[in-house]
């Protein structure tokens, strides 16, 4: 069964040593509007693997790599990357450690800037990451709501150390599923 064209918004590419990383991405990512597709969750019983991955790149807008030691090693997240450069699918690289890419995931990321979440909280930077994750999927660049707030990045990517949102986590809807998902994240 294959997904219609951007039937998601995102696709999460990520090392399966991240999981919890990408499910409060997913998380807060989703309580935004922004609908997400992630493996496992996102593949159903009985079908290929790798052609689910495949469905699910080229039904999303946007990928986001949840960049670390272990998912710049990954063959399997490396092949996500290249599929969505070949189709012009814009790529939102996370960086939540201090590593630069290999030279085989440099080659498809040299051109995009990237978010650092190298900081604590990681929750502020997820925030970042779900307003620039908006505002590259709203067709005029704005992000939902109108105005852009001082705080928010003008261009798809914004490399720095990720000035945070200003709604604490806390006070949006949704908490009680973020939480479960940020409590379980590694800091």
């Amino acid at each position: 069964r294959q997904e219609p064209i951007h039937s998601r918004d995102a696709f999460i590419s990520y090392s399966s040593r991240d999981k919890p990383t990408a499910d409060a991405i997913c998380a807060v990512l989703e309580r935004d509007k922004v609908r997400c597709w992630i493996a496992p969750r996102d593949v159903l019983p009985s079908v290929n693997y790798a052609e689910a991955i495949i469905d699910g790149i080229n039904s999303s807008r946007l990928l986001v790599i949840v960049l670390s030691s272990a998912s710049n090693g990954s063959p399997q997240v490396l092949r996500e990357v290249e599929r969505a450069v070949s189709k012009g699918i814009p790529i939102i690289p996370f960086r939540i450690e201090d590593v630069a890419p290999s030279k085989s995931m440099e080659y498809f990321l040299s051109a995009p800037h990237w978010l650092d979440a190298l900081t604590k909280p990681l929750e502020a930077h997820i925030e970042r990451l779900s307003s620039v994750a908006r505002a590259v999927l709203k067709p005029d660049g704005q992000p939902p709501g109108g105005s852009r707030p001082s705080n928010t990045p003008r261009a798809a990517g914004d490399h720095s150390s990720g000035a945070a949102l200003k709604a604490p986590l806390t006070a949006v809807r949704g908490f009680r599923s973020v939480a479960r998902c940020m409590a379980s994240v590694p800091r």
